[in-house]
């Protein structure tokens, strides 16, 4: 009957999450055979109701849950009742949780907390965790781990006597029947974290009808709603399985430690009084422990953590950025997967949706007040300040967000320690890091087709020319097949310009023509977009370029990011060589079909001949020309959006490139100052050999212009 009713629900459930599109999701240790006992966090009523429903959908698990007993009320209550839930105040409600445990009828939900801590004030207290309510302040209740450790006491019994009589006795104070319980088994505790993100109250759509048909303005359930309707609607509501705890663990580990029987009550009641703290400690470490750390985390706990009351946008992203990313460094942390890669973004795109709406959130709720010069004065104390219990989760949700996530030591050590660095050493520490993060790329790369680890004059190394003192900057990219070797003559005679100059490395480049099989057009994105993080955080004025697909992937990044200018060099939208532009993307195409006719492509590699053989590759794969193809299309369609200045630099007779580009590229962008330059070569590669002077002088004397312009 159980599992029909959930069924039902989870087909009600289901279309309420298409309806108002709820996002749920998972994570964490796969789940043990036999009963559970899961043991969470309680922040939301809903949690009533999805929990069992993601329980029995996505682990095919059948879960009961003890529920307030205030919502035992008309039809809420009979579908409670329908779906197994069990009201707080139930008289039966101890027996009915131990005969499940024994018969592994089904596994049950609490909540030790005992009611939703809408604060998420957590305090660890001598041993113990403690809550801050408005209803209670003291430590978790440990009635649930008694309950398990009953039920397994139980088992035991029944395990290690045959003595009907005493087991009648034993059973019937619990008012469970013997021939229920199954002695193959034993019940697990499965911490189970649940977090929500992002947490924005705010008044919906279906909040205004609630209240207009139920007047509930004024009253506690409109703050619930406001909060919770929100998170069901537009938040993601993730859980974390930690790993499961048997609790036949700690009978065996205090009965090695203490003489004594299960047949005498006074040894079962310092049992009891021994272990329940430490299960209760042992589980809610783990649930608070596997909370999923996200972005609104590192925002209000960076933000706390600033020595100043001014608060300038750029380092407060910076200190993020380096706290983020030294998250990874804590063995054992849930991060949200926005967390788990460098968070260029937030460095590149001055509207990153994650911190513009955080800092909306503080400004609405009086964190933050804006100055007349665009930076923020942080009023702290506010969150520090007592809240109505009830009212708080609307009135200063960052301080429940930031209450959520400053127990952990680890995690505000970090962000302490971070905060006392200087803006410029931060911006040196993540220029370092990400620097040190290429070559790491580079090196694991390398490694796999040679012997030994790449030096740091290899062809394919990424290499940077850097000096404090200088405040410009240029990130400049090699084109395909090549190496950053490639623009290195380029990059000497900026630096001595007083330009700092990065020239990254393109995965799949400088190392073996095999290692083009395994990356994508997008890993190239990825590639300058970090190279570009790199500089901007070291040079007020930070230029990018490239050469050829190079190029490409600077008109890319223009047309997303701000920058200061871009620079383009014989980068292809047409092609002279028609192998490359006709005949290799229908090889892929005819590639791509007959392999799922397991035959062998016709043409996997193509030959070539370079200009260059020290740097660039003499073969190359035939699916890695469909990435590049893919690189073309994507610049084709998105130089309307470039408006920065721009320098497109085209040699007039190239033989790989078509000198239209350069005209279609110079008529299609949309920046106020653009310059056109064609110089007379009958070579491809024009950044080296003879006449290389008069590029780099255009490119110099182009960011010249540019700079004197602003």
């Amino acid at each position: 009957m159980l599992k029909l009713a959930l069924c039902i629900s989870s087909v009600f459930l289901f279309i309420i999450k298409k309806l108002s599109g709820a996002n749920f999701t998972t994570s964490g240790e796969a789940l043990p055979d036999g009963p559970i006992l899961f043991l969470a966090n309680h922040f939301t009523r809903f949690e009533t109701f999805v929990v069992p429903y993601l329980l029995f959908n996505k682990r095919k698990r059948i879960a009961r849950s003890l529920a307030d007993d205030t919502v035992f009320v008309g039809w809420l209550g009979e579908y409670l009742r329908l779906v197994g839930s069990v009201s707080t105040k139930h008289k039966a409600r101890d027996c009915i949780i131990v005969d499940d445990f024994l018969s592994g009828d089904a596994d049950w939900i609490i909540y030790p907390e005992g009611h939703m801590v809408k604060n998420k004030q957590i305090r660890f207290n001598k041993g113990e965790f403690y809550i801050h309510t408005a209803m209670r302040q003291g430590p978790v209740h440990t009635g649930a781990a008694v309950l398990a450790l009953k039920s397994e006491i139980l088992r035991k019994r029944v395990k290690e006597t045959t003595d009907d009589e005493q087991i009648k006795r034993f059973c019937s104070a619990h008012d469970i029947e013997k021939e229920r319980i199954d002695k193959n088994v034993t019940l697990n505790i499965v911490p189970l974290s649940i977090t929500y993100y992002p947490v924005r109250p705010g008044k919906n759509r279906l909040l205004l009808w609630l209240d207009k048909l139920f007047n509930l303005r004024g009253t506690r359930l409109f703050e619930e709603l406001e909060i919770e309707i929100n998170l069901l609607m537009d938040a993601n509501m993730h859980l974390h399985f930690g790993k499961p705890i048997s609790t036949e663990k700690y009978i065996k580990d205090y009965r090695n430690e203490h003489s004594g029987s299960f047949d005498d009550e006074e040894f079962l009641g310092q049992l009891f009084d021994s272990q329940r703290k430490e299960v209760i400690h042992d589980a809610m470490e783990k649930v608070y422990g596997n909370m999923q750390v996200n972005f609104d985390h590192i925002f209000i706990l960076s933000l706390f953590t600033m020595p100043t009351v001014k608060v300038c946008p750029g380092c407060l992203k910076t200190l993020i950025y380096k706290n983020a990313r030294e998250l990874r460094k804590i063995e054992g942390l849930n991060l949200h997967p926005e967390l788990k890669s460098d968070l260029f973004k937030l460095i590149l795109d001055k509207n990153y949706e994650p911190f513009a709406s955080a800092i909306k959130l503080a400004v609405v709720q009086n964190i933050l007040y804006q100055d007349s010069e665009g930076n923020y004065l942080f009023d702290k104390h506010l969150l520090e300040q007592d809240y109505d219990f009830n009212k708080i989760r609307v009135q200063n949700t960052l301080q429940v967000i930031l209450n959520e996530i400053r127990w952990q030591k680890d995690i505000v050590e970090l962000a302490n320690q971070n905060a006392t660095f200087s803006e410029q050493e931060l911006r040196i520490d993540n220029f370092e890091h990400i620097q040190q993060e290429d070559w790491n790329y580079y090196e694991k790369e390398y490694l796999k087709y040679h012997d030994q680890v790449p030096m740091q004059e290899s062809v394919g190394a990424p290499t940077v020319w850097f000096d404090a003192k200088n405040s410009v900057g240029l990130v400049f990219s090699h084109g395909y097949m090549a190496a950053p070797a490639e623009a290195e003559k380029l990059a000497e005679y900026l630096f001595a310009k007083g330009i700092n100059v990065y020239l990254p490395r393109l995965r799949g480049h400088g190392t073996a023509p095999e290692a083009l099989q395994h990356v994508s057009a997008n890993d190239w994105v990825l590639d300058f977009e970090r190279a570009f993080t790199m500089m901007r955080q070291v040079c007020a004025r930070v230029f990018i370029g490239g050469f050829s697909t190079g190029g490409l992937l600077a008109l890319l990044h223009a047309a997303e990011y701000e920058v200061d200018g871009v620079i383009a060099i014989n980068s292809a939208l047409k092609l002279n060589n028609l192998q490359v532009s006709y005949i290799v993307p229908t090889l892929h195409a005819f590639n791509e079909m007959i392999a799922h006719l397991r035959a062998k492509g016709i043409k996997e590699w193509v030959e070539n001949k370079s200009e260059n053989p020290e740097v660039n590759y003499d073969k190359h794969p035939l699916a890695s020309i469909a990435q590049m193809e893919r690189v073309m299309t994507r610049a084709d369609k998105t130089l309307e959006q470039i408006t920065d200045p721009i320098l497109v630099l085209q040699g007039d007779n190239d033989p790989v490139v078509n000198p239209k580009s350069a005209q279609l590229i110079y008529k299609r962008v949309n920046a106020s100052m653009k310059k056109l330059v064609m110089v007379p070569r009958t070579n491809h590669i024009i950044i080296t050999g003879e006449g290389k002077e008069e590029v780099f002088e255009s490119v110099h004397r182009f960011i010249g212009d540019v700079l004197r312009r602003k």
